[in-house]
């Protein structure tokens, strides 16, 4: 559970191209609209609830943090998470639910619906379930959670603790051990003792042979991932810390993870004020740990409190979070916790770094059909050498080279392209939300000089180099190198994926059957094989 939340928080057919928009000639340039601005589209419509692909409760509830787990004796991938409900009618605060997949194209709600609910008690411990994981021993599987309650200062115990329920089967009921001694952070160590313990993550550490279980705390006014081990889930000794990013640390180092791939060991943890993902790597499960070679993210602020989840049968990696809301379903709404899982698979590269890609059966799923693109306007600036490109060369003083093209009247799609530049002095990308050509318009750009691929709400007018990003993420680039480019979209959730590396997940909720295109400023860039595709 993240602490930003609590109570108080906030197919378009060929027949329907009309003559202007018709291509006659590709490689002729064709005329741009005088006034492009009447045929587009830019109001954002009211926000769906017909997810699959990007899954939320079958309620409407938003996913909040996720505990993925493979059950090796069933072979099955299940995605614990703490469900967006606090003081419902239920009376239940941030309750485990969970949806099992074999694909990560098709989740099933598990049947038993609630798996650990809150307690009721103004001073129960666990008054609110937060993050956590499950470890299975002898056929019983152990979740280990976090015991969160705002009534602590008047109750005679801390705000947040680790405590244990446990249940038959992965995908039953779990009940509360009250048993289980509830851990608490270590006393007179400067640890903050009254909140900031939380998210416990265990796993079998293969040196040791025993159980280690990692925790997101503070001390001395810094984040800080500390460690506890047990050879029976039951009994558990502090250790010390095992992750101080020191000077550089975070405020807090929200939802750690440790797991290796191969004889590379992982730790893995979430920005609470940036919001960002980060990796570190090691050769031992004890450290020491250091930044990878290459970028430390591999997606933007848009997906939180992700984590992984290994295939022990098919050696598969996925990276699983969740994409935020804002209120009242606006972009310029407040920050909203919880929203709709996003999943990428994860892959090592020879050097031990991770990038992330497109899952393959979402793929397989979003290219089933080819939707035609029905063009507005394009300006002189953006020619087309062939049926396939467009090469937009976007002058150095004037209006940016763009093509324009009618809404995409689908639920979920993927644009596809390879882009590649010359030179630029600005940017290139595409636009979403277009209500004209050349300011006002969301993109989704390619910043050469900043090495780094963003999401900006911000008009064109006002967009300088040190604007700050609704969401960005690392992405080296080189002139004339071809780069892949796939946007999966499904209503308000938008993922780009570029070139198997990195992705960039967001809430965007003027992209969904507005106008779109793609756009170059003060930039020379290539747009080849621009396609859009459908199930």
């Amino acid at each position: 559970m993240t602490s930003s939340h609590l109570p108080g928080r906030v197919f378009l057919a060929a027949g329907l191209l009309l003559s202007a928009c018709q291509e006659k000639d590709p490689a002729k340039p064709q005329p741009p609209v005088t006034d492009p601005s009447k045929n587009l589209v830019c109001t954002p419509g009211a926000e769906r609830s017909d997810y699959s692909i990007f899954p939320k409760v079958g309620d409407g509830a938003g996913v909040g943090d996720v505990m993925p787990y493979f059950d090796a004796a069933s072979g099955s991938m299940y995605i614990y998470y703490l469900k967006d409900v606090w003081n419902d009618a239920t009376n239940q605060r941030h309750p485990w639910y969970g949806f099992q997949t074999a694909d990560f194209r098709q989740y099933t709600e598990l049947p038993a619906g609630e798996l650990l609910a809150s307690a009721s008690g103004d001073c129960a411990q666990d008054r609110a379930i937060g993050t956590g994981s499950v470890q299975e021993l002898g056929g019983t599987y152990y979740a280990f959670y976090t015991g969160h309650n705002p009534n602590a200062a008047n109750c005679g115990h801390r705000k947040e603790g680790i405590m244990l329920a446990t249940a038959p089967g992965p995908a039953q009921k779990f009940t509360k051990n009250p048993a289980f001694t509830t851990l608490y952070v270590p006393k007179g160590q400067g640890f903050d003792e009254n909140d900031n313990f939380r998210d416990p993550y265990v796993y079998l550490n293969d040196e040791t042979k025993q159980y280690d279980m990692l925790v997101a705390a503070r001390q001395h006014n810094r984040g800080v991932v500390i460690k506890y081990t047990s050879a029976d889930l039951l009994t558990w000794s502090y250790q010390g810390i095992l992750y101080d990013g020191g000077a550089s640390s975070c405020v807090m180092l929200e939802c750690p993870q440790l797991f290796n791939i191969g004889s590379t060991y992982y730790l893995t943890f979430s920005d609470i004020t940036t919001r960002n993902f980060y990796y570190r790597k090691s050769l031992s499960p004890s450290g020491p740990w250091s930044p990878p070679a290459g970028a430390e993210r591999v997606d933007g602020s848009g997906l939180y409190a992700a984590k992984v989840l290994n295939n022990t049968t098919t050696g598969k990696h996925y990276l699983i979070g969740w994409v935020n809301r804002y209120q009242n379903h606006q972009d310029g709404g407040s920050w909203w916790w919880g929203g709709n899982l996003v999943t990428h698979e994860l892959v090592q590269t020879a050097n031990g770094d991770l990038t992330v890609q497109l899952v393959p059966a979402l793929r397989t799923y979003l290219e089933a059909q080819t939707e035609p693109l029905v063009r507005v306007s394009r300006t002189a600036t953006a020619s087309r050498p062939d049926s396939s490109t467009y090469v937009l060369a976007g002058p150095a003083t004037g209006p940016l080279a763009h093509v324009l093209f009618k809404p995409l009247n689908l639920t979920r799609y993927k644009i596809s392209a390879t882009v590649s530049y010359t030179d630029a002095a600005n940017d290139f990308g595409f636009m979403l939300g277009a209500c004209d050509g050349t300011n006002e318009f969301y993109s989704l750009r390619f910043v050469p000089s900043q090495n780094r691929f963003s999401f900006d709400r911000t008009n064109r007018n006002s967009l300088a180099p040190g604007t700050s990003a609704v969401a960005d993420v690392p992405f080296p680039l080189q002139p004339n190198t071809d780069y892949t480019v796939d946007i999966v979209q499904e209503n308000s959730v938008v993922v780009v994926y570029l070139n198997g590396v990195a992705a960039l997940s967001s809430r965007i909720y003027k992209a969904p059957r507005t106008s779109w295109g793609i756009f170059a400023d003060k930039s020379t860039a290539t747009f080849r094989h621009l396609t859009v595709t459908k199930p």
